[in-house]
This record gives structure tokens, C-alpha cells and sequence, in this order.
């Protein structure tokens, strides 16, 4: 029946020959990945925006979260054809597609970079300029250290672009920067690192380009290796293979923010917020900077940070001792000079705007708030912008903060360098109308929990219109909510298109949310909030049941179901661990037409609303897809919790039978999109990894529906064979599934693009009796169903 056969993969995705390659070209590349992941399967919950199934195909190519580059995979799990195209795609356009584009100083997402106020910090600046241009200088890594709110990010900027401005006889003096940032999956990771730095340097030093090149041609999987193996092969050896390096001007790196590096380096890990693992991954960057260090090139190392006991301990032992240069930046310079000269400008420039008489004169609480301020420049500006405020008398704004703020330090049993700053978070806050203040916190606790939340357009706005229509608030009330903190927040005018992860002016403010002892009446107890807004998906999903089906869902709906089930599987090491919490969510899903919520799930997917990943990833993303609700569960014996774990598994395991049987053996068209299909094949043969290790598997329904799709599951009954094969381990499975097309003579197999074309491990039908005992499974199982 078969015209040409193809060599079966016998577990394998490397085989290899041209049928395979043609086969490949529609199958996901991260179909295959899934596949790997199945070899070495942890409990992690996989960071959703890097894993998952690829809707375009090869070379699969991502647009990375908090980035417009996008991310081309190349030979990560063998088999896949190397799609890094010499011919089209250079050292520098391969490196920009995997560098953290939003981690550099001039990039969009920094836009305008923090600088230092003109007049203010010269002395510092002056001290790391100086330092730089030492050429007798021994230590080549000078570390800039102050607390929080001293303005170290704004010092590395005003250092780079002094530089810039400089006529030093070369070009580019900084040759890269990259400032991380713990509310940026990209830029709270030293995933990218290495990369982004390898392209700003090819960059400001051309002459890298050519040994850059030999790296990636020879190494074209080095996006995947170790990030030191990286640095010695994108940065070291092309500078060692220059005939000039021992005459070349000396280049300055700067690395702003390492106590924002909270996350490890390998992105399928699960995503943490606040990771345990950040004193460990902040010290790999700082291992990694001394390795570059210890190679002795033309390069120089500018690190800001807070004085973490952990990085402070590393840099003052061995090696780092003898080759860092430390700046206390709390010690240098007049900072309560700096804060005057700051205060005395923005108060000038805020009389003038608002029309004010003698805009020049010192206003009567001026000194005070200087005073107060105890030279933190955080806490001036956060004054000046809660002032300058259209619709209020800035003058008596400034005299209700400096009359409303206790005359001595507050918080004594807490009492931190930022006692004061926390004070006027309170004051900021109970300024705001009680009347709104529960949905404000509301709202708070939204935006707090929502960094890593798919939505369609990420600016604040249309994010927290998201959430009111998901929260069935009336339209705009999240964004009004939060109108009244514009000094602490960018929202408001001119703020319109601020991207929600980045909300917080300064992460003070979040932590000071996040801290019951600080925050006090105005704490947000983020697992709480998650909690709330999985309910409130929940809630919404339950409007979805069968006679629904391939209806046009409201949006919130629609939110809601490509989002819940990452959302639960965020906390299952989190708010899902408190059995208050986690008993009355099992039985919201125990509720729900799970079945007709999964099929109306792959309906709701277009191109726009897609993602990198399946909506049910997660869920099907295990070889157990029945344990993803209980598997966090205390099973301590108990009747009542057993009884819920027995439900919601045979809830899970019989909704998702019946969506994929449904979909497999539709008679009537699902307006399913390309997309759709691609995840929905992925997600089925997944859940086949399941189904298949049980001894009767051969009469499951959705065996049985592979065997018999109907006149509108074809596409996806071909797309499912497809990524089966290409997982491999599932010989048996697509021999089964033959035999029963060839016993009823399914017209599919004698189709230009059949399934089984080119599988020489099949073999042809000698008689009907090859196949009795599994057409008489078959019936017999057919028949019970219909009994």
C-alpha cells in the first residue's frame, strides 16, 4: 500500500537521511525539544516565555521576552538541521539575536537612560574617569558599592556617556555595558551575559568579527554551551588571535546592577521570583568578569552594586583582592550638596510650570526636605514628583510631606538607612482617597504578580485594561486606581506606553509593598495575589461548556484560559502549598467543563495570541498530565483529601480524552488555526507518552481516534504522527496505528503526504490475519463503549 518507505527513528531523533529532512521542514523545532526534556525531566515548572512549542517553522525563531531580537535556535538537540546560514546571517547579526538587547545603555527599554543631575555626583564620576585612564593602574576592576537609592545606575550612565564625549584618539572607550534588572527575565539572568557582551565588543572593536565568526561556524550550538566556555570563545580567543592586542586602547566594561542578577542561567529552570539561587549566580558573574580579567585583555571592569554581605566577601578574598579597586560611594562626595542642587532646580522649574510667584526663591520647607532626605537622592525625587502634580498646590503638597513626617526616625526596631524613604511611601500612600484605597491595593497586588503574565500588548494600560475586564471592573478603573502614585509609579501623562514589568520608578517601592514590617496597613502579600487572580480566571472560565464551542469568547474569557493553567503551575511551590488556599481552587476545576475548556482553548489561538509556548504546556508538559493538580497535594490519608485528589485526576485524565477524541474524529470544521494545530499535535503526543505506558493502551480513546480521525482531524491526526516520530520511543504506538488504517483501508494512506511514507520499519500486510488481535481489540473495546 505504501509506495516508498522511510527508516523508523527507533527512539532517535538523529535519524537522518532526506526523507527525514523534508519531514522536519513541518514539524516544530520545539517539538523536539519537548522531546529532550522527556530524557532528563525534572519538577521544575519550565520558564514558559523560552520553552514550549514553536508555532513557526524551522529555523524556529522567537521573539524573547522584554526583547524585540529575535532568538534563532541552532543545533541544541541533534538532528535538528543547523540554521545558521552563513551566507545570510553574520557574527554580529548571530550575536545580536541572542544578546539582551534590553540590558545595553542605549537600548529602547532604558530609554532615557538614568543619568546623574547635571552639577551632582562629579566627584565620583571623576574618581572611576580617573581610574579608567590610569595606564600605570595595576587593578583593572574598580567596584562602585552604596545602598540602595544613592544613584549607581545613574553614575554608570553619566560615566559611559562622559566617555563617549570624550577625544581620547580611539573610538568607543566603553566597549559594552549591561545593566541587569530583577523585574526583566532577560536581564535577571547571566543567560544572555556573555552574548550581549561578545556583540557590543565585536562592535567597538571590528577587528573581533572574523575570530567570532570561526567560533560560531565551528560551534554553531555555543548559544546552548556553558557561559564559560562562552567567554573563551566569543571574547578571548578572538582578542588573542589580534596581531595588535598588546598596543590596543584600553576598552571599559561596565556591569551595573549585579544584585539584580537573581536567576540562574539556565531558562527551563522554574522561575523564580527573588530565586534562592542568587547569591550563588550573583558570584558566577563575578567568577566570570575575573576570568576575562585573567586573561590580560585590552579590557577594563566598572561593577556597581549594593554592598551585598556575599559579593562584599568575594571581592575583598582572594583572587578578586589584588586586582579590584573598591568605591564606597556613600563616602564620597557632599551628597546633601547634590540633593540641594537637585531640590533647588526641580522646586524652580515646578514654580515656573505652575505659574507660581518668585519661582527662584527658596520655598519655606526647601531645607527641610533637603535635611530630611540624609543626601539619598531617591528620596528627593520621589518628593518632587509626588508635588509636581497638575491637579494639586505643589507648595502645600511639600508642607503636608515635611509636617505629616515624624520629627525623629521612624521605624526604630526596623530603623535602615531608608527609614525615612519608607516614611514617605506610607505618607504617599494614606494621601491617597480612602475610597479607592482597597481596589488600589487591589490593582498593586496585580501589577506585582504579573511581570511574567502572557498579554497581547504589555503597556500598563492596555495590561491593567486586561485585568479589569478579566476582574469585570468597569473599563479603565486599574489604571485610575494607581493615578494617585505617579510619584512612586510611571503612570499618568506621558506615560501611556510604559511596559506594566517596568511600573515601579524605583524597586524600593516594591520591596516596601512586599515587606508587612515597612509597608504596614499597605502590605501586598504577592501569593495571596496570585491566588486571587487564578481564582478569578477560574471564575471566568466557568461560562465555557460544550454548547459554547467555537463561539466568539469575550476577552476576559479568553485571558483567562491562556493563562490559568501557568498561573497554577507558578504555584504549586508557592500559595498552593496552603491547603486553604489550594482545596477551593481543586474544586473550581473539578467545576469546570474541563473538556470543552481545553477544545475551546486551541480554538481561541490565532497568530496574535499566540505565544512561544502552548497555553497547556504546562499541564501536558509531564509524563503524568493527571498528577499536574495533585502532585503539590498533602495525600496524608485523609478521606476528604483523597477524595478530591481521586476526582480532579480522573476530572484531568477523561477531560483530556475526550477534547483530544473530539478534535480528532471532528465531522464538522473547528476554524482551528495553523498555529492552533501545531500546539494541540504537540500537547496530544505528549499526553501520549502517558497514555501508552499502560498496559491496555492499545484500546485507549484517543489511540482509537488516531486510527479513525474524522473528515476534519486529518490535519491533525498528520501533525500528531509527525511529532511522534520525531520524539521517537513510540515504535509501537505508530505501528498499531498503521495497522488499524491499512485494516480499514483509510484513504489517508494513499495521499501525497501519508503520515507513513518512507517508514521501511513497517512492514506491508501479508493477510488480514496479521492484524486479528488488534482488530478484535478494537471492536471489542468499541463495542463496550457503546454498550
Amino acid at each position: 500500500m505504501l509506495r516508498t518507505k522511510r527508516q523508523l527513528s527507533q527512539g532517535s531523533v538523529n535519524a537522518v537521511g532526506p526523507p527525514l529532512q523534508r519531514r522536519r521542514s513541518s514539524i516544530t523545532q520545539a517539538s523536539i525539544g519537548r522531546q529532550g526534556e522527556h530524557e532528563d525531566r525534572s519538577d521544575d515548572t519550565h520558564d514558559r516565555r523560552t520553552q514550549g512549542y514553536s508555532a513557526v517553522h524551522l529555523p524556529a525563531v522567537y521573539n524573547q521576552q522584554f526583547s524585540h531580537a529575535p532568538i534563532i535556535n541552532g543545533n541544541i538537540y541533534g538532528g535538528v538541521q543547523n540554521n545558521i546560514q552563513s551566507s545570510t546571517l553574520d557574527s554580529l547579526q548571530f550575536l545580536y539575536q541572542h544578546a539582551a538587547m534590553g540590558a545595553v545603555h542605549e537600548s529602547n527599554e532604558r530609554f532615557p537612560p538614568p543619568l546623574c543631575f547635571p552639577g551632582t555626583r562629579d566627584v565620583v564620576v571623576g574618581r572611576v574617569i580617573g581610574w579608567y585612564l590610569d595606564k600605570d593602574g595595576q587593578k583593572k576592576i574598580m567596584w562602585v558599592h552604596a545602598p540602595l537609592g544613592y544613584g549607581k545606575t545613574a553614575v554608570a550612565g553619566t560615566v559611559k556617556e562622559t566617555l563617549d564625549g570624550m577625544q581620547l584618539g580611539f573610538d568607543s572607550p566603553v566597549g559594552a555595558t549591561f545593566f541587569f534588572w530583577r523585574s526583566s527575565a532577560e536581564r535577571n539572568s547571566p543567560a544572555r551575559f556573555i552574548i550581549t557582551l561578545a556583540y557590543q565588543l565585536a562592535q567597538s572593536i571590528p577587528e573581533l568579527c572574523p575570530g567570532i565568526e570561526v567560533a560560531i561556524k565551528s560551534k554553531p550550538g555555543i548559544v546552548k554551551m556553558a557561559l564559560e566556555n562562552q567567554l573563551i570563545e566569543l571574547i578571548v580567543k578572538p582578542f588573542k588571535s589580534l596581531p595588535n592586542l598588546n598596543t590596543m586602547p584600553n576598552r571599559l566594561v561596565i556591569v551595573d546592577g549585579i544584585d539584580e542578577c537573581i536567576n540562574s542561567d539556565r531558562e527551563s529552570l522554574l522561575k523564580k521570583e527573588y530565586a534562592e539561587d542568587q547569591e550563588g549566580v550573583q558570584i558566577r558573574v563575578l567568577n566570570l568578569i575575573h576570568h576575562l580579567h585573567s586573561h590580560s585583555l585590552p579590557l577594563s571592569f566598572l561593577l556597581l552594586s549594593r554592598p551585598e554581605a556575599w559579593i562584599t566577601r568575594h571581592l575583598e578574598a582572594e583572587p578578586f583582592c589584588d586586582v579590584v579597586e573598591p568605591l564606597d560611594l556613600y563616602e564620597v562626595g557632599d551628597h546633601i550638596k547634590d540633593v540641594k542642587r537637585f531640590v533647588r532646580a526641580e522646586l524652580s522649574r515646578i514654580a515656573k510650570h505652575h505659574r507660581l510667584e518668585e519661582p527662584d526663591e527658596e520655598w519655606p520647607e526647601e531645607e527641610a526636605l533637603v535635611r530630611r532626605s540624609e543626601g539619598h537622592m531617591v528620596y528627593a525625587a520621589t518628593v518632587i514628583r509626588h508635588i509636581d502634580d497638575d491637579y494639586g498646590d505643589p507648595r502645600q503638597l511639600l508642607k503636608d510631606i515635611i509636617e505629616n513626617a515624624p520629627a525623629h526616625r521612624p521605624d526604630i526596631s526596623h530603623s535602615t538607612p531608608f527609614s525615612y524613604l519608607y516614611e514617605l511611601y506610607r505618607q504617599i500612600m494614606r494621601s491617597c482617597p480612602e475610597r479607592n484605597r482597597s481596589l488600589m491595593m487591589e490593582v498593586l497586588g496585580e501589577v506585582i504578580v504579573s511581570y511574567d503574565i502572557n498579554f497581547e500588548d504589555e503597556a500598563h494600560n492596555a495590561a491593567l485594561g486586561v485585568l479589569d475586564r478579566l476582574s469585570r471592573r468597569p473599563s479603565g478603573s486599574g489604571v485610575k486606581a494607581l493615578r494617585p502614585l505617579h510619584a512612586v509609579l510611571k503612570v499618568g501623562k506621558g506615560n501611556e506606553d510604559e511596559l506594566i514589568r517596568f511600573l515601579f520608578i524605583h524597586s524600593s517601592f516594591e520591596e516596601f509593598l512586599k515587606s508587612p514590617h515597612l509597608s504596614f496597613e499597605f502590605s501586598v502579600d504577592a501569593n495571596k495575589a496570585k491566588a486571587r487572580l487564578l481564582s478569578t480566571m477560574l471564575d471566568r472560565m466557568t461560562s465555557i461548556t460544550t454548547d459554547t464551542v467555537g463561539s466568539e469568547l469575550e476577552y476576559g474569557v479568553v485571558f483567562a484560559l491562556h493563562n490559568w493553567c501557568y498561573s497554577w503551575a507558578r504555584g504549586r511551590r508557592t500559595f498552593l502549598k496552603s491547603i486553604t488556599t489550594y482545596l477551593p481552587l481543586l474544586n473550581k476545576i473539578i467545576a469546570l467543563d474541563l473538556t470543552a475548556c481545553i477544545i475551546q482553548t486551541y480554538c481561541s489561538l490565532n497568530q496574535e495570541l499566540c505565544g512561544d509556548y502552548s497555553p497547556l504546556y504546562h499541564l501536558l508538559d509531564t509524563r503524568k498530565p493527571s498528577k499536574f493538580f495533585v502532585e503539590s497535594m498533602n495525600l496524608d490519608g485523609c478521606a476528604d483529601t483523597l477524595s478530591i485528589a481521586q476526582k480532579v485526576t480522573s476530572h484531568t485524565r477523561s477531560s483530556l480524552e475526550s477534547a483530544f477524541t473530539f478534535m480528532l474524529q471532528a465531522t464538522t470544521p473547528l476554524a482551528l488555526s495553523n498555529h492552533a494545530v501545531d500546539y494541540l499535535a504537540g500537547d496530544c503526543a505528549s499526553y501520549l507518552h502517558e497514555v501508552t505506558s499502560q498496559p491496555d493502551w492499545r484500546e485507549h480513546k484517543v489511540v482509537r481516534a488516531l486510527g479513525t480521525p474524522g473528515p476534519n482531524g486529518i490535519d491533525l491526526y498528520k501533525k500528531i504522527i509527525d511529532v511522534v516520530y520525531d520524539w521517537g520511543n513510540q515504535d509501537d504506538l505508530l505501528k498499531h496505528i498503521y495497522k488499524v488504517m491499512v485494516r480499514e483501508k483509510n484513504p489517508i494512506l494513499e495521499s501525497e503526504d501519508n503520515p507513513f511514507e518512507w517508514d521501511d520499519n513497517i512492514d506491508e500486510p501479508e493477510s488480514e490475519s496479521d492484524y486479528e488481535s488488534d482488530s478484535e481489540s478494537l471492536t471489542s473495546s468499541i463495542d463496550s463503549d457503546e454498550e
